[in-house]
């Protein structure tokens, strides 16, 4: 049984090893080869100098070679090629490669347990190649993007700033980079009127308006997008679009009162128990008895409901001011309800239950404003015009 009891850990720190050794090979042997290495790395540092290191060397030597193998086969064919794009998968070729090396350098000299050989990486110098390949991709994404500016198509224009964007990320200050960058936002923004129309006979808060024209303060996104409330002389406006506001109702005032009759039956202090010839009976310690006195209350609750909805209803309508043709229309709703409850009562306090003693803290209110139960049943509205402005595709 003792031998038993010390085996059955070191069965299980063997099975541990066998399955992570197992596992690593199952990612070599899907082509997985650079999470084989960083999975051999990880073992390796835990393990280096001890015997249990010798099969993830193994497995982090044959994950090495085969990714170099991979992308030297990879790097000659598109070498070979025509396709000017190859210049980006070049580029990111050389860099992994580069920090491959750079990931395993900190673990050597490697070798297995017992055997003086030290295990060989074929490590190189990709500095030239890496120059090398950014140039001729900066190069690429210049030409390209130049190419792209010149388009009417604003999509094509937008992708052209992309790539300026990409090229001063991958070489800061080339050429006249940032100066285009700020051509090509230019031509490929969007100008968008924004009208709002009220076709109820309520009053539209003025607050609301405001916030919903107030497009800084939806974070929305409009890098692409330029808005504007008002038409602003010499401009060109591609889309307009129209906030309806096509229907809001509000209820009348409603206050209900409702009487709840709470009883409890608590103790009020206590007596002394007595025999039948009324003289006070003693414990065997010789002290009186005492006998709790239960009295029951009887109290009267008046809950109050203070109630009063709102209802808003919208249609946004985007279209295109260069045909005036609906591009498309969405609708809106949202409402809003003020229901609030107090109370007050008349008895023996100690008979409330919680759930009414909290409503006794309050005091009656005044109702909300029509003004304040539309505005407040237009957050909703806002928020889903909001998301609409951000979703568009503004081309």
């Amino acid at each position: 049984m003792i031998k038993n009891i010390f085996l059955l850990p070191l069965l299980l720190v063997i099975f541990s090893a066998c399955n992570n050794v197992k596992t690593i090979q199952q990612t070599l042997y899907a082509g997985n080869y650079d999470k084989a290495i960083n999975l051999s790395l990880d073992k390796i540092k835990k393990k280096k100098g001890k015997k249990s290191a010798d099969p993830y060397i193994k497995l982090l030597k044959e994950a090495y070679d085969k990714a170099l193998e991979k992308d030297e086969a990879l790097i000659n064919k598109l070498n070979h090629s025509e396709n000017p794009d190859k210049w980006r998968q070049l580029y990111s070729l050389y860099l992994n490669m580069e920090n491959r090396q750079e990931r395993i350098k900190p673990v050597l000299p490697l070798s297995l347990i017992g055997t003086p050989t030290l295990i060989k990486f074929d490590f190189n110098d990709y500095t030239a190649q890496i120059q090398n390949a950014r140039q001729h991709l900066a190069d690429y994404l210049y030409n390209k993007a130049i190419t792209l500016s010149k388009s009417s198509n604003k999509s094509e224009i937008r992708q052209a700033y992309d790539l300026l964007d990409e090229l001063d990320r991958l070489n800061p200050g080339y050429k006249d980079v940032n100066h285009l960058m700020e051509l090509v936002h230019q031509r490929g923004m969007t100008y968008t009127l924004v009208n709002i129309e009220n076709q109820t006979d309520k009053i539209i808060p003025e607050k609301l308006q405001d916030e919903l024209l107030n497009f800084s303060s939806y974070g929305a996104n409009n890098f692409w997008v330029t808005y504007h409330k008002n038409k602003q002389q010499g401009q060109t406006y591609d889309y307009q679009v129209n906030l309806k506001f096509t229907q809001i109702k509000l209820s009348p005032d409603q206050e209900r009162e409702k009487e709840i009759i709470e009883e409890k039956e608590i103790q009020d202090g206590y007596t002394y128990q007595k025999d039948a010839e009324g003289r006070i009976v003693k414990d065997s310690l010789g002290q009186p008895i005492k006998v709790p006195h239960m009295v029951k209350l009887r109290t009267k609750v008046y809950l109050y409901q203070q109630y009063k909805t709102a209802y808003v209803q919208a249609l946004v309508e985007i279209k295109d001011r260069h045909n005036g043709q609906l591009v498309d229309q969405f609708r809106l709703k949202s409402d809003y309800v003020f229901d609030y409850h107090y109370a007050t009562y008349s008895g023996d306090k100690r008979a409330i239950r919680q759930e009414y003693l909290d409503f006794l803290q309050k005091k009656r209110v005044p109702f909300p404003s029509s003004e304040q139960m539309i505005y407040d049943a237009a957050k909703d509205i806002k928020t889903q015009f909001k998301d609409i402005l951000n979703k568009t595709n503004f081309l």
